[in-house]
């Protein structure tokens, strides 16, 4: 049995996965295994798997309808022998020392979970493949080590990949199905299930900045899976009694639901989405739910009250004049 099991879910990925794979099968690291899912291709990225799966015992594939990246991830979980596990999306590359230098951070520190930097780019520059020294950082995850961790603009945190953490964690907190944003949703609570990260500053993983993926195209309703994924990660931290970090990450709830709500309503004349964005916030905010801060209301205040954010800014405005 493999120590690591490296997942990697598969859609439409012919122009890239072989070099994402490639990067994984250069590992200074070997105890692994790489689980492909093929998450219903219609490119030839399946052909490419199988061929892999051939010539290379370590690598699996798994072939299922397309039922996404979550989905593709939650298959892999079932069947990944290692016990840690490492995410892979397939236009990414790992740089050769990557696994090494994860999992030496875990067998020294004790933690069940390593994240190294990402570099997040067009194309992979010359020199990422060079020579990097293991300095590490362990941190316990209570709430201002968090808000330290949140505040910096580099920490990747909050996705999925860049990570090597034990398997049962992953197990505990799986990714839900038929959400992107999934993994924002999910790592939040390997975090504080881990209860201890090894971190390192050196970018080990290389995100391709890809126009044509679901995070990175213009406004669309599948998008809104971002507040979704929001509200989830402030109930959370609410349930935690977590207040400063849960504040900040309303206020990044509110910018997204200002910005969502007049995008489906102006832009796509969706107003059955416009409604559904308005109830979801109401009923966070609501009696009993979480509470907003006067700058998250004053945000959402036009559209979540209509009425009350018109008399706000009434008063708002003749309190100005008579200062």
């Amino acid at each position: 049995m493999a120590t690591v099991s490296v997942i990697v879910p598969v859609y439409q990925a012919e122009r890239y996965l072989s070099a994402c794979v490639e990067s994984i099968l250069q590992q200074s690291f070997q105890d692994f295994e790489i689980i492909l899912v093929d998450d219903g291709s219609p490119d030839g990225s399946g052909k490419i798997c199988d061929e892999y799966a051939e010539k290379e015992p370590r690598i699996r594939v798994i072939h299922q309808e397309n039922q996404g990246q979550a989905a593709a991830r939650n298959h892999a979980l079932t069947m990944a022998q290692g016990s840690f596990l490492c995410f892979v999306d397939s236009d990414d590359l790992i740089h050769p020392q990557m696994l090494e230098l994860l999992y030496g951070a875990l067998e020294k520190s004790g933690a069940p979970m390593a994240m190294c930097q990402m570099l997040e780019r067009a194309e992979c520059p010359e020199d990422f493949d060079r020579n990097r020294e293991p300095q590490w950082q362990v941190f316990s995850m209570d709430e201002n080590t968090l808000l330290t961790l949140y505040d910096r603009e580099e920490y990747p945190g909050w996705v999925g990949c860049a990570k090597l953490i034990r398997k049962d964690i992953v197990e505990r907190y799986p990714f839900t199905p038929g959400r992107v944003y999934e993994d924002n949703e999910a790592v939040c609570r390997w975090l504080i299930a881990a209860g201890r990260l090894a971190w390192t500053r050196e970018a080990l993983y290389f995100y391709r900045t890809n126009p044509d993926s679901t995070t990175q195209r213009k406004f669309s309703l599948k998008k809104l899976d971002y507040l979704w994924a929001l509200r989830s990660i402030i109930r959370f931290y609410h349930s935690l009694g977590y207040k400063k970090l849960r504040e900040r990450f309303c206020d990044r709830y509110a910018e997204a639901v200002y910005h969502s709500y007049w995008a489906a309503k102006d832009e796509l004349h969706e107003l059955a989405a416009a409604e559904q964005i308005q109830k979801d916030a109401r009923k966070l905010f609501g009696l009993g739910g979480v509470p907003m801060t006067q700058r998250q209301f004053e945000r959402l205040a036009d559209i979540l009250y209509p009425r009350l954010g018109r008399l706000y800014g009434v008063l708002s405005r003749r309190k100005g004049d008579h200062q």
